[in-house]
């Protein structure tokens, strides 16, 4: 069986609402920032890299990070997009640590264009917001990574 990708998910909190994209290959498929862990990071390089990299925001304060990781299997349609952009297989999904972070900048920091794109447009969204819209493979992780963050009402 296929191993899991180890990743972060960045909790980017504006007040009440926390940051999420929506995904340039796929329209209506929302996210917050996520990524792959180097081997020589911690968790916490990682989601100030990853946020860096798709949002081209830098101005953040840490709040937390999860205690646990969170599971989720790659979509069938996840799957097949892989297969033909890569070949093969080399994860049947992703184990995520949540880092949260105070946004501290303005909202013209955001850059979707900074490094390499990945995200047509983005949003400040309530978590509740957040839950009904993410897609139903990723709706168990989200939830139970909000309920350990204390972002559930």
């Amino acid at each position: 069986m296929l191993p899991y990708r180890k990743c972060v998910a960045i909790v980017l909190k504006k007040d009440n609402l926390i940051f999420v994209a929506e995904r340039l290959d796929t329209k209506n498929a929302w996210q917050l920032p996520q990524g792959g862990v180097d081997s020589d990071e911690s968790y916490l390089e990682a989601a100030k890299r990853e946020l860096l990299e798709e949002t081209g925001v830098s101005s953040v304060k840490f709040l937390t990070q999860t205690r646990n990781l969170y599971k989720y299997d790659f979509s069938q349609y996840s799957q097949d997009r892989m297969m033909k952009k890569y070949g093969a297989l080399k994860y049947r999904g992703q184990e995520l640590c949540f880092t949260m972070f105070e946004f501290t900048g303005n909202d013209s920091e955001v850059n979707l264009n900074y490094n390499t794109q990945e995200f047509r447009r983005w949003k400040w969204e309530s978590v509740e917001g957040i839950l009904n819209f993410i897609v139903d493979f990723k709706y168990k992780c989200y939830k139970a990574a909000f309920s350990e963050l204390n972002l559930l009402r």
